[in-house]
């Protein structure tokens, strides 16, 4: 009962969660490889030596895709758990509408920033989400505090050691694979000034009530 009314209050956080699952599981599981060109940051091309990437910009919809792509079980499985954490929070006090547009708008963030860093190259997950949704609920309780739902002081400490970990290059270090770094700052500034924003508007529709 309880699980059912979480997903009810906050659908469209479940669904980014399941959709991810779904992509993940036909890429990897079932091994339909066609997904990667079409949903990573610019085309990919087959070529004698190897891949070759196109131009970015070339189709609209793969500023958000690659928030889609995950390469591995503890990639998603981690990913989905923040996610489902954070983002419920966002939506049960904001909306659905609000909470996807936040997930369109970190996510294409996140996207560019990572290309920004590391140029044509194939790359994907909800981290750069996850720290968007992250910096928003922070930017926001710090404007309006207890706003949001507020995380414990250890969750978000953990989430900026791994961040940082991540920057330093300690975790590839470590084997974690290579670290979507850029994805990660990106999704957390613009979350962070979003947060902001939307704390603002709050306080100012508060005082004119």
């Amino acid at each position: 009962m309880r699980s059912s009314s979480s997903i009810r209050e906050a659908p469209i956080t479940f669904a980014l969660i399941a959709v991810s699952a779904v992509v993940f599981l036909l890429f990897r599981e079932l091994g339909i490889v066609q997904f990667v060109p079409w949903f990573n940051f610019v085309p990919i091309m087959a070529s004698p030596v190897g891949p070759q990437f196109g131009e970015v910009g070339q189709d609209w919809w793969r500023f958000i895709t690659p928030t889609l792509l995950h390469f591995g079980w503890m990639h998603v499985v981690f990913n989905s758990l923040w996610i489902w954490e954070f983002g419920r929070r966002i939506e049960k006090r904001l909306g659905s509408l609000n909470l996807l547009g936040l997930y369109l708008v970190a996510g294409v963030a996140s996207n560019l920033t990572q290309y920004m860093v590391t140029g044509p190259s194939i790359f994907g997950g909800m981290s750069g989400v996850v720290y968007g949704f992250l910096g928003f609920i922070w930017g926001a309780n710090k404007v309006v505090p207890y706003w949001l739902e507020s995380l414990p002081p250890a969750i978000f400490g953990f989430m900026m050691v791994w961040l940082c970990l991540g920057m330093v290059g300690v975790l590839e270090m470590l084997g974690a694979g290579a670290i979507a770094n850029g994805a990660h700052v990106g999704g957390f500034l613009v979350g962070l000034a979003m947060g902001a924003l939307f704390g603002v508007l709050r306080r100012l529709g508060g005082a004119r009530g």
